[in-house]
């Protein structure tokens, strides 16, 4: 089908957003305005002006040319009214539209903006109405100029019931490009049905340019049969659908795509595809299970905590979500093992599996579905590309991904690693972003897709990093990254000059003996104000402004002078601590923050540990005598930010990190278990024999 076909089609909006004449206020209720229509030789037609302002659009009129512009987002259009002809930025051809010009306003046919404006129109009455495409967002990213291919085809959409296990029927979307196939094939599989106008938006975007588009409900998701259970049938449903799709006549080849969980469905199919699998694009997935949800024995409960308690398929009492503490009481209920039964009304025995299964080597997490996905990324044999980002909760996990590839397939391969949350929220927000937007997600997801499954070629394998401040992508080599320096300050007591409520940073070590002490109540932990790993509590994750120095006892700040020079960080930054507990098991947690010459602070990275796995987080518990003096070691997560000149650093040593992390209790054991807690007297010592110490991974930029 060309472009008469799909000038026929209809864009179904969901977000119901009436539009009126004269363009008004976006505060102004319109949903009961309508705009006038005009009728001419039977034929209805609409105000493009008046629609297309409301909608958000600039208008704009050439008299010399007698043409209309209207551009919005990546989407532009060069609508000639005397010549009945739209110009489009996406679409391979021009568009022929009935329209008509009369008192100076163009009237267009209502399939200009239902199939490319962006919204459904009604007619009806001698009035028009007008539906906003809920999805036009997803629609304009593909719309970019740097698009490797533009819109030509209508769309077949089709739904089957495709079975997964036998026995099991599966609701499948699938998108054809309307023409002569068989046709390059994209895949995805979600549990998410919310996500489904996006899926769809998605798949006809595709279609129309020139690749099929699939995606696939979970099982006992949105419609498909059978009972959700996370992880636990996805490598045997999502084989079904691979093999399924590679059998049809329209399936040229295969892509396979994921974001999140649906990564993981992705993933979890890389050590058996089928050959017409060609590529896979994932994104912000951890393929170490274990490593996701834990550092050092403590659990992370704002993602893994909330995102139960949100896709249980139990039959549970939902707590509400205050946006500003989500969960927190289900997270501090103790024994956090008997939380889903006393509070939600059910056992969730898988989330039961997640937080008794406190050691890397438990056998939870090395047979099954978990050891099956540490192992794929060396099993892949086509290329991938993976994105991370720096404030995305999968992050560690989602970079071993990438570093676990074999070398035949690392070579074809690419990592994306972005200023990003987990939603591609653009973090921190304080500091100059204007080329974070560089890489586009989207528009890189279907380029790759395009170029190997339609071109046949596969793009530079390379590392793509962006340096937070620097606003610069950086392109490596290979990952891990390779520091060419480090800066150690060393922590002090001597009160800074900077702020009275600071103790010294220093470039060099404190020549006397010396400690510093606090106390840790379980019962008050500090709460999490900006983090890499926060997801549920939206409003907190990310890098954000953090609290004055002094604002508690128990959080001890250190701050340096400004600095002389840039400091590009690069890497995992790394504090050495020699401590003591009056309790045979604890946390320690610090957290490093940039400092304006006016004292505004954003987080740069945190880390975290327990005694219990010091100096060696995928080990088995170890005891700890209490009062004991011993060296730990705290690695963060890795980080790419120029600290710049003129401004300082703080790093704040406290004991808790709530709800990123669980609280400790100050007794030892596994946490989930803990039935009460007690207060611990902390102890960091200072000085030549215990050099506290933290270090910065450094790379020079060079121009």
């Amino acid at each position: 089908m060309k472009r008469k076909q799909l000038l026929s089609m209809m864009l179904t909006g969901v977000l119901s957003v009436s539009l009126a004449v004269p363009a008004l206020a976006a505060e102004d209720d319109t949903s009961t305005q309508s705009y006038p229509i005009l009728t001419q030789e039977g034929a209805q037609y609409v105000p493009l002006r008046a629609i297309a302002e409301d909608m958000g659009y600039e208008v704009s009129w050439d008299q010399a040319t007698l043409t209309a512009t209207l551009q919005k987002g990546n989407s532009t259009f060069a609508i000639r009214p005397y010549g009945g002809t739209v110009e489009t930025n996406f679409t391979e051809d021009p568009v022929q539209v009935p329209m008509v010009a009369e008192d100076g306003t163009i009237f267009v046919d209502s399939s200009l903006i239902d199939a490319y404006v962006g919204g459904s129109v009604t007619i009806a009455d001698g009035n028009a109405t007008v539906e906003a495409d809920s999805q036009f967002a997803v629609r304009d990213e593909l719309r970019g100029a740097d698009m490797m291919a533009k819109e030509r085809y209508g769309v077949i959409h089709m739904t089957e019931m495709v079975e997964g296990e036998p026995g099991y029927d599966l609701v499948t979307e699938i998108f054809l490009p309307d023409g002569e196939g068989p046709w390059p094939t994209v895949m995805v599989r979600t549990p998410y049905p919310d996500n489904g106008p996006k899926f769809t938006a998605t798949g006809e975007e595709y279609a129309k340019r020139g690749i099929a588009y699939v995606y696939q409900f979970c099982r006992g998701k949105g419609g498909s049969d059978g009972t959700y259970s996370p992880n636990t049938y996805e490598k045997v449903d999502g084989t079904a659908l691979m093999n399924w799709i590679c059998d049809q006549e329209w399936c040229e080849s295969l892509g396979i795509q994921g974001m999140s969980y649906m990564a993981y469905c992705a993933w979890c199919l890389a050590d058996d595809l089928d050959p017409k699998v060609k590529c896979m694009y994932v994104e912000e997935y951890g393929v170490d299970r274990f490593i996701s949800l834990y550092k050092d024995g403590l659990f992370r409960q704002d993602i893994m905590s909330g995102w139960a308690i949100d896709n249980a398929e139990e039959d549970i009492v939902k707590p509400e979500k205050d946006p500003e503490d989500p969960y927190y009481e289900e997270y501090r209920y103790m024994p956090q093992v008997e939380m889903d039964v006393n509070m939600l009304g059910a056992e969730l025995s898988w989330y039961r599996d997640w937080i008794t299964n406190t050691n890397y080597n438990d056998a939870y997490w090395n047979e099954g579905v978990w050891a099956q996905l540490k192992e794929v990324p060396a099993q892949v044999d086509v290329p991938v590309t993976v994105v991370a980002g720096l404030y995305d909760h999968h992050l560690e996990g989602t970079l071993l991904g990438y570093e676990r590839l074999n070398d035949e397939t690392k070579a074809q391969s690419r990592l994306i690693l972005g200023p990003w949350n987990h939603g591609y929220g653009i973090t921190p927000s304080h500091v100059t972003t204007d080329h974070a937007g560089d890489i586009n997600v989207a528009r890189d997801t279907f380029n790759w897709f395009y170029s190997i499954l339609v071109n046949d070629t596969v793009p530079e394998a390379n590392v793509q990093v962006y340096f937070v401040e620097e606003d610069e992508w950086v392109t490596l080599d290979n990952w891990p990254i390779q520091a060419d320096g480090s800066e150690t300050y060393y922590f002090t007591t001597q009160q800074s000059p900077h702020n009275g409520d600071a103790l010294v940073l220093s470039p060099e070590a404190q020549a006397e003996e010396d400690t510093v002490t606090y106390v840790y109540d379980p019962q008050d932990p500090v709460m999490s104000v900006g983090g890499e790993t926060l997801f549920t509590s939206v409003s907190k994750r990310g890098s954000q402004p953090q609290p004055e120095i002094g604002y508690r006892d128990d959080v001890i700040s250190f701050l340096s002078d400004p600095l002389t020079e840039d400091l590009t960080i690069a890497g995992k930054i790394s504090a050495d601590l020699y401590v003591s507990t009056d309790v045979d098991d604890t946390c320690f947690t610090y957290k490093v923050s940039e400092v304006a010459p006016d004292g505004t602070t954003y987080n740069i990275r945190s880390g975290i540990t327990t005694l219990a796995y010091r100096n060696d987080s995928l080990g088995d518990r170890q005891s700890y005598t209490p009062n004991d003096l011993v060296e730990i070691t705290i690695e963060t997560l890795p980080i790419t930010w120029n600290v710049k000149a003129g401004n300082s650093i703080r790093v704040d040593i406290t004991s808790s990190n709530f709800p990123e992390y669980s609280i400790h209790s100050n007794y030892a054991g596994i946490w989930s278990e803990q039935t009460q807690t007690r207060v611990a007297d902390q102890t960091i010592y200072i000085g030549p024999d215990h050099p506290s110490s933290i270090s910065f991974p450094t790379l020079d930029l060079g121009d």
